[in-house]
């Protein structure tokens, strides 16, 4: 049986969300059905090592701008001699110049994904963007509320959306045992007996750090053991820290920056936080249900479609911005959730075990076995 030569395009892959997802689907992909490479362009980033040792090759093709003509020259020489017959692109940037070679080459097919919702950086962005979308034989959203908003701003036939959930290893995160928690903690230089709240998340306005300083000081008050972990780099780092030194609860928070073992220490933490001002699909959410910890997280994109507000983890409520920008959270609503996770214990250890039971069905094989229904059924048509 003849393979299927499938091409991932993305702009890099640093350690990130999507490029962390990207690692763990593509080498499960059925080797049976599917041969599976990848293209950077812009540069490799330091998980395409990991990626090519999982066996998916990596190509770099450099691209000045979305319409470098050298650069889409090479990229349709590639396609060629790997004899693809369908590009999956992630996001605008590697979007535009796989729907570009869509358009010349007839015999490729294009996927192009959105990860999250309101995406577009410019009006120019969105038009070229409402152009090309109905161009590709399918755009891919890893939410209902990304499809929806895709589907509305593009001005997109929905039957041109898909909606393929973002999934979670559920061997790789789960619960570990008590000692194993204490030992974790003893690594990371944090006492048995805090009170540990993780955000997992890159260091920019989006993810909403601030909101979380701020109410460190209250949630100190309320519950002196407790402690704030902020896993994740990025630009707002130095004023972050800053902002915690200035507050005086620099003793009450630890900044551990990228890290590569995320599921080893979550399952050491108590609660989990993401008030984000935008989400797509948390990786972060599942990731942390996974390992049995309840999740406040802001009402936005598709938190709602895996947080069972009350049951599983509170959802935050928002407040929408006059000028069109993205959300405010509720501080007063995220104080009052997170104290109440923080205080009372057997209701905390009680929705963790409801997260953990509800995230079952966002799983990775899940995600998987949907990935490659979508590849079948664009390749070769729809199961009757």
């Amino acid at each position: 049986m003849m393979k299927h030569r499938i091409l991932r395009l993305i702009t890099w892959l640093p350690n990130g969300g999507i490029e962390r997802k990207i690692l763990a689907v593509l080498p499960r992909l059925n080797p049976d059905l599917f041969e599976i490479q990848a293209c950077c362009i812009r540069e490799p980033g330091p998980l395409a090592p990991d990626l090519e040792a999982a066996g998916i090759p990596v190509h770099v093709i450099p691209f000045r701008s979305r319409w470098d003509p050298l650069a889409l020259t090479k990229l349709s020489r590639l396609v060629e001699r790997l004899e693809i017959k369908l590009i999956h692109a992630h996001m605008y940037r590697a979007n535009t110049p796989a729907t570009a070679l869509g358009m010349w080459d007839k015999n490729v097919k294009i996927i192009g994904q959105y990860h999250n919702v309101n995406t577009w950086e410019s009006s120019g962005q969105l038009r070229m963007d409402r152009w090309l979308a109905p161009k590709r034989a399918m755009n891919l959203a890893v939410s209902e509320a990304v499809r929806e908003n895709v589907i509305k701003t593009l001005r997109l036939d929905p039957a041109k959306v898909r909606t393929v959930y973002n999934g979670v290893d559920t061997q790789e995160f789960r619960p570990v045992a008590t000692a194993r928690r204490h030992a974790i903690r003893e690594r990371l230089g944090i006492p048995a007996t805090a009170k540990l709240v993780a955000m997992v998340a890159r260091l920019v306005k989006q993810k909403n750090q601030e909101l979380v300083l701020r109410c460190v000081p209250d949630l100190v008050r309320a519950t002196p053991r407790a402690h704030f972990l902020f896993l994740g780099g990025g630009p707002d780092e130095n004023r972050l820290r800053q902002i915690a030194g200035e507050l005086r609860i620099a003793d009450n928070v630890t900044f551990l920056g990228n890290r590569d073992d995320i599921a080893e220490i979550l399952p050491a933490c108590d609660l989990s936080i993401l008030p984000s001002r935008r989400e797509g699909f948390s990786n972060t959410v599942l990731e942390s249900m996974a390992c049995g910890l309840p999740v406040v997280a802001s009402d936005v994109g598709g938190n709602r479609e895996v947080i069972d507000s009350g049951i599983s983890g509170f959802l935050v409520d928002t407040i929408p911005s006059d000028d069109g920008a993205d959300p405010q959270v509720s501080e007063t609503q995220f104080l009052r959730y997170t104290r109440r996770l923080l205080i009372e214990d057997d209701f905390r250890i009680a929705m963790g075990a409801n997260a953990r039971d509800h995230v079952m069905k966002f799983s990775l094989g899940a995600m998987i076995q949907d990935v490659e229904r979508l590849y079948l059924d664009l390749l070769e048509g729809p199961v009757a």
